[in-house]
């Protein structure tokens, strides 16, 4: 049983107008730490945390023009996070590598080849054991791939077309070949692509799957939501404040899109299991309402009604992890209107069934005794 509670949003500065965010350990202490991309101020701002729920004063790094969206991983193979950034409006990419204790080294720019990139994601496409990074670009309605060379550097991008103004992009195995697919939502094209991978770095020609007429889709995950060794897909509509659970059938197709209602505007989403019942939930960072929405999974692929957390101004980024260590995850939105991130503390009552019918018998032993 569970009752599913947040402790109301503590706030910490960032920069001017934060936007895309993650949650890495940067500084290798074994907390989490938050890294978020200021579009005013054009840099990164790293908030190491304490391991209590608090973050320090942010770090900041520059970074490009415009900055939106972020990733970490592990780009020259020396065990220390690094920094991958889109910058909208010099549409490049940021690579910044880590020192290993919070700060970075200065940005390495590479040209997208495309316009206005959000979307990014870290992984190895062509099967060479070395990261690669895949951006979505809004503006020129196309993905770029580039390849790394295992040493924190990266080479020239190629693109392949998707739909109308790709925002998000997520990479997983959809149809169990051993190879990288990518998945994007294309915003103005109403729907989210689906690209399978040859496995060397190149895509076949995308498919769309329908995310609802309006929906204007934005944030992307990809996760098994019901439990049958399958990746599905679950995206955040800002049209029409909802978000859609596509299952995936595991031969690289998806199901008709599923909806289920959320705040207003929701624009980035999450997954994890958020009251410990086993069964993966969903939240999303909801720009009209100034919330966050939990939808409540069971364990099927179907969810919940929506249960809203005030935050911040204007949310656009969403991330999760057990950011005080009692074992709970907590959730943080970057708030673009008061430029700060809103944390909120999990401080769900969840009881374990099993305890708790151990707990009965006692009392009936004790009683008839």
């Amino acid at each position: 049983m569970s009752n599913l509670s947040f402790n109301a949003a503590t706030f910490f500065p960032t920069g001017s107008i934060p936007k895309g965010m993650t949650v890495a350990d940067v500084n290798g202490d074994g907390k989490a730490d938050l890294v978020i991309v200021d579009e005013g101020a054009a840099n990164v701002a790293v908030l190491l945390g304490n391991g209590d729920g608090t973050f320090q004063t942010p770090n900041f790094f520059a970074v490009g023009n415009i900055p939106r969206g972020i990733v970490t991983a592990d780009f020259n193979g020396d065990g220390k996070i690094d920094i991958a950034v889109t910058n909208w409006s010099s549409h490049n990419v940021s690579v910044l590598l880590g020192n290993g204790d919070g700060t970075f080294g200065a940005a390495v720019n590479y040209l997208v080849l495309g316009f206005n990139p959000y979307g990014i994601v870290a992984v190895d496409v062509n099967g060479d054991g070395k990261i690669d990074l895949v951006t979505a670009n809004y503006g020129s309605d196309n993905v770029s791939i580039l390849l790394g060379n295992g040493d924190g550097t990266f080479n020239t991008a190629t693109t392949i077309g998707v739909g109308n103004s790709p925002w998000d992009i997520k990479a997983g195995d959809f149809n169990g070949a051993g190879k990288m697919d990518l998945a994007v939502t294309n915003r103005d094209s109403d729907n989210a692509g689906i690209l399978l991978g040859n496995g060397d770095g190149t895509f076949q020609s995308m498919v769309p799957y329908s995310t609802g007429a309006g929906s204007l889709p934005r944030g992307m995950l990809l996760r098994d939501l019901n439990g049958d060794g399958k990746l599905d897909l679950a995206i955040a509509n800002e049209g029409l404040n909802n978000v859609v659970v596509l299952l995936g059938n595991g031969d690289g197709t998806f199901q008709l899109a599923v909806s289920y209602g959320t705040g207003m505007s929701p624009w980035s989403i999450v997954v994890g299991d958020f009251d410990e019942d086993g069964k993966l939930d969903l939240a999303t960072a909801n720009r009209g309402s100034s919330n966050i929405g939990v939808l409540l999974g069971n364990g099927d692929g179907t969810f919940n009604s929506v249960q809203f957390f005030p935050v911040g101004n204007l949310p656009w980024g969403i991330a999760t992890s057990d950011f005080n260590g009692d074992g709970k995850l907590d959730l943080a939105s970057s708030d673009e209107g008061n430029n700060n991130v809103a944390v909120l503390i999990n401080n769900s009552n969840v009881i374990d069934r099993g305890i708790l019918f151990n707990e009965i018998d006692e009392i009936i032993k004790t009683d008839n005794d």
